[in-house]
């Protein structure tokens, strides 16, 4: 019994998901040249982590300016840091990792022709296939230049994002408390909204 129940629910689960797959709207792509295009770039490490960033700034911040647990004062804070952290983590891996592949993307060639083919398996450079040579070119270089990448910010995170933050942080915190200081009224009025999910009887925070 346990086994055909495990089964039965397997079994509908697959023909409401079948049935929610064929009722979304399907379209073909005009230019998908384009798109493969975009999927490509944020395929290198260096873009991928400025999307990541980009991803970060866009929520983070508005999950601890609207945290119920904590009072005003330290929800603001805690996302300006944030904010800060962001910022710094994202320009500082942006520019590792895009060194790191202007590095490999150097000495790693799929011929002798193209140049340096220092960093280029021997099992690339045997590819006959020019497409296929590529292919597996651009995928060894994203993968290369991560390490090389992930290597240096081993001590980049030290020497750079720790002391760049705390620098940062405090910045926008003095920038938010002369704001405050100036403009009370408006600062009020952006800064004191109550977190929407903080409910005045139970729920989140009482």
């Amino acid at each position: 019994m346990r086994v055909d129940f495990s089964v039965n629910n397997s079994v509908s689960f697959n023909s409401f998901y079948d049935g929610f797959y064929q009722k979304l709207p399907n379209k073909n792509v005009k230019n998908p040249a384009k798109y493969n295009h975009v999927g490509q770039a944020l395929a290198s490490p260096h873009w991928n982590r400025l999307a990541l960033g980009v991803a970060a700034i866009l929520t983070q911040p508005w999950i601890d300016f609207f945290n119920p647990r904590v009072d005003r004062d330290t929800a603001i804070s805690s996302a300006l840091r944030t904010i800060a952290k962001i910022c710094v983590c994202t320009t500082v891996g942006f520019c590792v990792r895009g060194s790191s592949y202007k590095l490999v993307e150097k000495f790693a060639h799929g011929t002798a022709k193209e140049g340096s083919t220092l960093f280029t398996p021997k099992e690339i450079l045997k590819e006959t296939n020019s497409e296929l040579r590529n292919s597996k070119l651009k995928l060894h270089k994203n993968t290369l230049s991560t390490v090389i990448a992930l290597s240096v910010m081993m001590f980049t995170n030290f020497l750079l994002d720790a002391p760049l933050t705390t620098k940062a942080a405090n910045k926008l915190l003095e920038l938010y408390r002369d704001y405050r200081e100036k403009n009370s009224e408006k600062a009020a009025i952006l800064f004191d909204t109550e977190s929407p999910f903080k409910h005045k009887r139970g729920g989140i925070a009482a």
